[in-house]
């Protein structure tokens, strides 16, 4: 990086690029307005009354945060009232050990800014206006986005004419020509197309306050103003990384120092690479250029994930993952693009072309440009299986073969997705009762339909998380090996034997963490068990559910430790769990029952789930050895072990190198392991930040040596 970036970057990690809300006072006759107007009215006076921040370094401008005075974005709900009260009620609160609120993660369309400017949206909002003029409220709401669009535009220029001041006062020769230019490109963007690289991520850095969660697939809709300047020779590889370098370094900076999510890297995830609408892998050399950029800066935010395809040249998955194994900050994860697409078409019934514009967010959910997630709420799938062996016993004991058994599961299974339906539905609708002023125009279908962010108006994906999904295979897996293949004891002892906690039952319990097959191993029973829940899943998902829509399930956590929450409600269980103790979330293993190396695991995930219904929100995390890292040798083999992972179906992996040792050292004494990184559920954090229960899980993952 350049000096300028440097002084950039040190200020950032100082906490001294924050952008701290100016208080805005309201005219209490506003309440005399319908409660749109109102808050149209009382966001747009908020935004004008905000200060941008420069600094002489700047070459961007016009970051803003919300305060909760007014209804802010979408992503942060800040305002929100509605939104609060279920947070207040549900957050890390499961309902019946089921089901509990979590975030909602979103893209804006930042590439339809870009190419087409706010005159674009303003157009389209006249054609709306048009369609539903009819319909009074439709027009209400119309008239907001109007006024929110040329709000945006007019606090453009009010950091242009800061920048014009700020260039005054400056006696630094580029920092006055970075000023001025800057100035001038706000005269432009966003309220006009961008006609540069420059404009275009000018015009990006100051559209993401109103929607600042993933920026989406950059790689693609910068490339056409990256590959146009540098032909014409007024852009050098060099400046553009500076103004990617400044993007970054805006992430980072959107969150306070003293927020642990300072580090964290789940709120700005996004993509590169990829199959383009013609089938072509579309890592080019903006992608790399994007890398090399990130990888430089010393932040934590934000992170990316390299979507891989199987046009995807070995050079490319080997720079992405020689990135990731020097990166100290671990912002590098990997998406497999072939069963997210087949996902996709058969679950959301998209195109190949639609589908293909997806982009990982959050903490690896999956989202279309100008698309929101709704569901993602967190599932207890392992209740399912305690209802069977606990309310069902009676049944199950008088089964006489796995099919009969399987077929009262299944029918468990079934009655907990609806009941978490109806879990969700209720919660969804606390949050629909919200009006949303500041994001709509970043939402594909809200302008067109003239209504604010929800399920009715926006282009989204309906997303659940099943929590507890390797429990719930092993669980299966034990029944099914121990009690009918094996004849090792019979159904009414297994019941007895997790109804009491394994008292009395200790040396089944040994048995069973001995000779059980446990998914990760690559054996026939787990892989069959496996194959057979997710078919079942597959044959419930339909859209009777209160999105209307299929669902794409996914297996993570995020931020919050749902599965020690699940966990500690969630009675014993086949797998030898005793009551009280955590799930398991991801779609790997962990606690040594995955005994037969790195190869075997890889292969149980990659044939686990050949319907794709599994292409939500879905992390497989990988603890490896540090010397298959460090040493060249072993990592061009692990290299080619990942690609054939890849080719055999795998959705995702992320890597740490952190030996069980050192963990366990560092749980117990972190004030001499601050600086130990890990990958957690699709972002990374440092380990002693951690809440005790992801911390249990990371020390619980099986060190792969081979």
């Amino acid at each position: 990086m350049n000096e300028r970036i440097r002084k950039l970057a040190e200020k950032t990690i100082n906490g001294d690029m924050y952008v701290y809300p100016v208080k805005t006072e309201y005219d209490r006759e506003d309440l005399f307005l319908s409660p749109i107007k109102m808050s149209a009215k009382r966001v747009c006076e908020y935004i004008l009354n905000q200060e941008p921040l420069i600094v002489e370094e700047s070459c961007f401008t016009g970051l803003l945060k919300f305060d909760g005075s007014v209804e802010g974005d979408i992503f942060g709900r800040t305002g929100h009232r509605n939104f609060g009260i279920a947070y207040e009620n549900f957050y890390n609160k499961p309902v019946d050990n089921l089901l509990t609120f979590e975030w909602q993660h979103s893209a804006g369309n930042f590439g339809k800014i870009i190419n087409h400017g706010l005159v674009g949206i303003k157009d389209d909002i006249k054609k709306s206006k048009v369609n539903h003029q009819d319909d009074i409220e439709a027009t209400e709401f119309l008239e907001t986005q109007m006024d929110f669009c040329n709000t945006v535009i007019k606090f453009a220029q009010k950091c242009s004419d800061k920048a014009i001041e700020a260039a005054k006062k400056t006696e630094n020769k580029e920092y006055k020509e970075n000023l001025i230019k800057l100035s001038e490109g706000l005269k432009n963007v966003p309220e006009n197309p961008a006609e540069s690289f420059y404009e275009a991520v000018l015009s990006l850095y100051v559209c993401y306050s109103y929607i600042p969660d993933s920026i989406g697939l950059i790689d693609r809709y910068l490339y056409p103003y990256y590959k146009n300047d540098i032909e014409k020779g007024v852009l050098t590889p060099e400046k553009a990384a500076e103004y990617l370098q400044e993007l970054f370094l805006m992430l980072q900076a959107r969150i306070h120092k003293s927020s642990d999510r300072f580090y964290r890297g789940g709120e700005s995830h996004f993509c590169i690479g990829g199959y383009l609408e013609n089938g072509e892998d579309g890592f080019n050399d903006l992608s790399r250029l994007i890398v090399d950029s990130l990888m430089e800066l010393p932040t934590w935010i934000p992170q990316i994930s390299l979507r891989w395809t199987d046009k995807t040249p070995h050079e490319v998955l080997r720079y992405m993952m020689d990135c990731e194994r020097k990166d100290p900050n671990k912002r590098i994860a990997f998406v497999n693009d072939i069963p997210r697409i087949n996902g996709l078409m058969k679950y959301t019934g998209l195109s190949y072309e639609d589908s293909v514009s997806y982009t990982m967010i959050g903490c690896n959910e999956i989202a279309l440009p100008g698309g929101i997630v709704f569901g993602f709420d967190q599932i207890n799938i392992l209740r399912s299986v305690e209802n069977t062996f606990y309310k069902r016993s009676e049944d199950i004991i008088s089964t006489e073969s796995f099919d009969e058994f399987f077929d009262i599961y299944r029918e468990e299974m079934f009655n907990d997705l609806w009941a978490a339906n109806r879990i969700g539905k209720g919660l969804q609708d606390i949050r629909n009762r919200d009006i949303n002023i500041v994001s709509n125009i970043f939402i594909e279908g809200c302008i067109e339909k003239a209504k604010s962010v929800s399920p009715k108006s926006a282009r989204f994906l309906a997303v659940g998380v099943l929590i507890g999904l390797p429990n719930v295979i092993d669980s299966l897996s034990i029944t099914k090996q121990f009690v009918f293949d094996e004849k090792l004891v019979s159904m009414s002892e297994l019941v007895d034997a997790i109804k009491n906690n394994w008292s009395g039952y200790e040396d089944l319990r040994t048995l069973i963490m001995k000779k059980g097959c446990f998914f990760g191993n690559d054996d026939d029973c787990t892989n069959e068990i496996a194959n057979r829940f997710f078919k079942s899943l597959d044959e419930w998902n339909n859209t009777d559910n209160y999105l209307g829509k299929k669902w794409m399930f996914g297996n993570l956590v995020g931020y919050n430790e749902h599965h020690k929450f699940f966990g500690d409600a969630t009675k014993a269980t086949p797998d030898g769990r005793y009551d009280g103790d955590m799930l398991t979330f991801g779609i790997g293993q962990g606690g040594g029952k995955d005994r037969k190396g790195l190869t075997a695991l890889l292969n149980s995930v990659a044939k686990c789930d050949p319907y794709n219904i599994l292409t939500g929100p879905s992390v497989t995390n990988i603890m490896l050895d540090e010397q298959l890292i460090k040493k060249d040798e072993n990592f061009e083999k692990l290299v080619y072990l990942f690609e054939n992972y890849f080719k055999m179906g795998g959705t995702h992996f992320q890597l740490t190198y952190v030996s069980q040792e050192d963990l366990l050292n560092a749980q117990k004494n972190p004030d001499q392991y601050k600086s130990l990184r890990v990958r957690v559920s699709g972002f990374s954090d440092y380990f002693v930040f951690l809440n005790k229960g992801l911390q249990d899980d990371i020390i619980s993952r099986t060190e792969k040596r081979n």
